[in-house]
């Protein structure tokens, strides 16, 4: 009676520990999920940032750089519309991954977006002639500081290999200089982002087969993150350009 009693005791622990390790292996692959979730809904809300970012920078170079605003003035519209779309494309996917965020998260996606459409609405109006905004090159530079904080911890692999081929291309095309001067002016910076993404695009785009010029043939945002990193190093030099007399 005993020996049947222990046996039966054997094979109730033995089924316990086996219950255990099944619901540990499902745990475990329930946590890998929701990880790939995670990382999936970060991803996808920092592309979808960077893109309306990059659509705002866009717009604020064409009203402040002569150069810019001869050449673009007549796109005013496009771009605005373009910022518009994008921004769209933020507030819903910031609806759709809410569950996935942290609160603090959540809170500084909502936070970014709402600055971000306040400059859409402020920046709707193309103006007469080239206009000196520095409060808003100033917004968007403590904007930039806020995403690059929170792109370095959920960005991923992604972030690094973007911020890694946008800093080779910076390197490839040297320093800004300013043709008046160390300064320079908003025209001399606007040439040399250009030339610093003709570098991006050429050297991520070497082995792809794929070839885009600027932002608006990239219909997937496969760039926009790049061009964010690149802006957001910039804006402190636009900063001071427009602060000097």
């Amino acid at each position: 009676m005993d020996g049947m009693t222990g046996n039966i005791v054997s094979e109730a622990v033995g089924i316990l520990i086996d219950i255990a390790i099944v619901s540990l292996v499902i745990e475990r692959v329930a946590s890998m999920q929701r990880r790939r979730e995670w990382d999936f809904a970060y991803s996808t809300l920092i592309e979808s940032v960077a893109a309306t970012f990059v659509d705002i920078m866009r717009l604020l170079y064409v009203r402040t750089s002569p150069r810019a605003f001869s050449v673009n003035i007549d796109r005013y519209e496009e771009f605005i519309k373009i910022a518009t779309l994008h921004a769209s494309t933020l507030r819903s996917n910031i609806e759709g991954f809410a569950t996935a965020l942290t609160p603090e998260a959540h809170g500084l996606c909502r936070r970014t977006e709402q600055r971000l459409l306040w400059m859409i609405d402020r920046l709707a109006e193309p103006p007469r002639a080239p206009v000196t905004e520095e409060r808003y090159f100033t917004l968007v530079n403590g904007v930039a500081a806020e995403l690059i904080t929170f792109s370095q911890k959920e960005g991923g692999r992604r972030y690094q290999n973007e911020q890694q081929a946008i800093d080779a291309a910076l390197h490839s095309v040297g320093e800004f200089r300013g043709d008046g001067g160390e300064s320079g002016t908003l025209n001399d910076l606007w040439r040399y982002r250009l030339n610093v993404q003709s570098e991006f695009l050429r050297s991520t785009q070497a082995d792809s087969g794929v070839s885009v010029r600027g932002i608006r043939g990239d219909f997937d945002n496969r760039y926009s993150l790049g061009y964010f990193l690149l802006d957001s190093k910039l804006l402190p030099l636009a900063c001071a350009i427009l602060r000097s007399p």
